[in-house]
């Protein structure tokens, strides 16, 4: 069992945890980083097809706005959140792609201006849209078992709507361990 911080360890924007129980993944977030990089995230050290689900704790954008990048890479597995997150997230993210792709296109005429080449987007609303198709809603204190060796339940932390921490009863061999991932406590 193993917990790595991906992102959000310096500071409080771009919210990335990954665990590896019996040697498969999982994430806790997948957030963009918003302001000044003063520390960049770290990049994923496996592939996103590697993942098998990941556990919202809000729809805040530094929380899930890196969740259709992660998708793009070759994610498939489900996103654990709250109902209200789930409907958040849906036009959240489908806003945020707007932006990531104006934003392009805006960098890209300013490219071509210099003779540089055309911008990709981090990811577009097609990516959003396949995001949100993998959305799972979970009620609150009911237990879920996600995988073999993963047990969680979601409890209201009042920070905004459908925000939640989320215990996870993780499992391997006769080890068992209580995690709590909290998001922000409002």
């Amino acid at each position: 069992m193993k917990i790595q911080f991906i992102g959000a360890t310096h500071e409080v924007t771009g919210s990335c945890t990954l665990l590896e129980v019996g040697g498969r993944y999982y994430m806790v977030d997948c957030g963009m980083e918003q302001g000044t990089d003063v520390f960049q995230n770290i990049p994923l050290p496996v592939p996103a097809n590697a993942i098998e689900a990941v556990f919202l704790t809000h729809a805040h954008i530094d929380h899930s706005g890196m969740l259709p990048k992660l998708y793009k890479d070759g994610f498939k597995g489900q996103i654990y959140a709250t109902e209200a997150t789930c409907n958040l997230c849906d036009i959240m993210l489908r806003d945020s792609a707007h932006i990531q792709e104006s934003e392009a296109q805006w960098r890209t005429r300013k490219a071509e201006r210099a003779g540089e080449p055309a911008v990709e987007p981090t990811y577009t609303l097609q990516d959003a849209m396949g995001t949100i198709k993998l959305l799972r809603p979970c009620r609150y204190l009911e237990p879920v078992q996600a995988a073999e060796g993963i047990i969680f339940r979601m409890t209201d932390i009042g920070h905004l709507l459908g925000s939640a921490a989320i215990e996870m009863w993780l499992t391997e061999g006769e080890e068992t361990r209580k995690i709590v991932f909290s998001g922000d406590v409002g």
